[in-house]
């Protein structure tokens, strides 16, 4: 079993990672005790998770998770979701807690993450079986997706990422439905191995609060996507370091299973990448005419 210091000292190492630096640099030699209390906090959670998908799968331990960060989250579309078929669910990712947000709504015990790999879950031992870790590394990347045809061929359901990496929150960066455009060919693979699978359409929104999204943290980084992952660790070390004074809302809509032949009919031809991102896109206009904007929803608990 985890501890709760091996788990904390992996994260402290990320926040380094986040802000541009060595993970095991002069920095950390000299500033790791600042962020250690708050990394103390967030594996205090992940190990309790741990031990609830032995006895609880994998829906409620994520829902009993976000309880620690999130408030009034709302789904559309959750009476979509085919129970004991093989389901490939496709969905932006806005990061933070979009995976947890999917797992609990979705009431698939057989779900799987398709994610990049993350290191301090790689630690683990029983919450790391619901991912399928990608790398850098091809022989890694080929057996990951080996890993995930097979789950698929028995009927699992299993998260694919559109793009593959942190995508900006579409209910505030204008941005968002470009980056749609960006969505990897991985998709196709998947399609074409198993092709009595059901595709269903995902988005997620409001993972990101205004004044994070705002924040001149991002400076620090260059790139945009780094600007967005160290967003993404500013707002959760807020929640940390000061419980209580910030909550996400997250929003979630879900489009109507789609079987794999119909999406292949409906882009008469063999790709059917470009109908999956009209789709995609379709949906985050609904979705968005639902939800509206980011300023409209409380950042903190009633």
């Amino acid at each position: 079993m985890t501890s709760v210091e091996a788990l904390s000292d992996s994260l402290v190492g990320e926040i380094f990672k986040a802000l541009g630096l060595a993970e095991n640099g002069w920095a950390r030699r000299r500033f790791g005790g600042v962020f250690r209390k708050a990394a103390d906090c967030l594996s205090r959670v992940w190990v309790m998770f741990d031990r609830l998908c032995v006895s609880d799968g994998f829906g409620a331990p994520a829902e009993w998770a976000l309880t620690n960060w999130c408030t009034d989250i709302q789904a559309r579309g959750v009476e979509h979701v085919p129970p004991g078929k093989p389901l490939l669910v496709i969905s932006n990712h806005p990061a933070t807690y979009d995976a947890l947000v999917i797992a609990s709504r979705l009431k698939r015990e057989d779900l799987r993450v398709f994610a990049s790999d993350i290191p301090f879950v790689k630690q683990l031992p029983h919450a790391k079986e619901r991912f399928f870790f990608i790398d850098s590394d091809p022989l890694l990347r080929a057996n990951a997706t080996r890993l995930g045809i097979r789950h698929l061929e028995n009927r699992g359901a299993m998260l694919l990422y559109g793009s593959g990496q942190i995508d900006p929150d579409p209910a505030f960066f204008e941005e968002a439905p470009h980056h749609i455009d960006l969505w990897s060919r991985s998709v196709e693979l998947f399609l074409r191995r198993i092709p009595e699978r059901h595709v269903l359409l995902s988005v997620v929104s409001h993972s990101v609060s205004i004044r994070w999204a705002r924040s001149p943290i991002a400076w620090f980084r260059r790139l945009p996507l780094d600007k967005r992952r160290l967003v993404e660790f500013g707002q959760v070390l807020q929640q940390l370091f000061l419980p209580g004074s910030l909550y996400l809302s997250p929003r979630l809509s879900l489009a109507p299973p789609i079987h794999a032949d119909e999406l292949r009919a409906d882009a008469r031809m063999s790709e059917v990448l470009p109908t999956i991102i009209a789709r995609e896109k379709q949906l985050l206009s609904e979705h968005l005419a639902a939800f509206g904007e980011l300023h409209t929803l409380s950042t903190t608990r009633p």
